[in-house]
């Protein structure tokens, strides 16, 4: 079995579930591999400066926090989203499809870092500097990873995760899928606990 894992790196809701879905890798090592798709939510006219989002982000942060157990930094409430930095999904998720190369076993370990560093720690995905410490943290040569960012077949990869996403009519963040004898069962739509995908997961093994 495997299950998929759709989520955007800008994505709050997302910043929340990703724990819920590393708890998930780990409980089932062995029996349930785990991939994870970038959903290309924030792209071309979607996108935004931190700044426009203030006013939604800083109150809808609280109800993220109060229903995942995630926080959100100061540095990203009250520095980042006074910015200007445009909240764009691309680079994050040519980073993901980059890193996928080297350790795709780490994957999500990976997107939860930019998720960490965005939300908690206010920095730009937009920054290469952002992403430094997170290879180093993986032992990935920083500047052979941040040369393939810049390649057009890893943007063109990352494109054609977002085109799978829209295929399936998944357009909300985060979602996941289990797949079992090549049929795919959507086991998340938006936040869901751990349990409940428990239950879920336990259900669909038992067909």
């Amino acid at each position: 079995m495997k299950l998929i894992y759709i989520y955007d790196p800008i994505c709050g809701w997302c910043y929340g579930f990703t724990p819920v879905i590393q708890e998930i890798q780990e409980e089932f090592k062995g029996e349930i591999s785990v991939e994870i798709l970038s959903g290309g939510m924030l792209l071309t006219a979607n996108r935004r400066p931190a700044s426009a989002m203030y006013n939604y982000i800083i109150e809808a942060h609280k109800q993220v926090e109060s229903t995942t157990g995630i926080t959100f930094g100061e540095p990203f409430l009250n520095e980042y989203l006074r910015t200007d930095d445009i909240m764009d999904s691309e680079k994050p998720s040519i980073a993901l499809t980059v890193f996928k190369h080297y350790q795709p076993e780490n994957a999500v370990n990976f997107a939860h870092d930019m998720q960490v560093a965005l939300n908690y720690e206010g920095k730009s995905l937009n920054d290469i500097d952002t992403y430094i410490p997170i290879l180093e943290k993986y032992n990935i040569p920083v500047q052979a990873f941040l040369n393939n960012l810049k390649e057009d077949d890893n943007k063109y990869a990352a494109h054609q995760e977002f085109n799978i996403v829209q295929q399936w009519g998944i357009t909300g963040f985060p979602a996941a899928i289990l797949e079992k004898d090549e049929q795919l069962y959507l086991i998340a739509r938006g936040f869901t606990s751990k349990a409940r995908l428990l239950q879920v997961i336990e259900e669909i093994k038992n067909k």
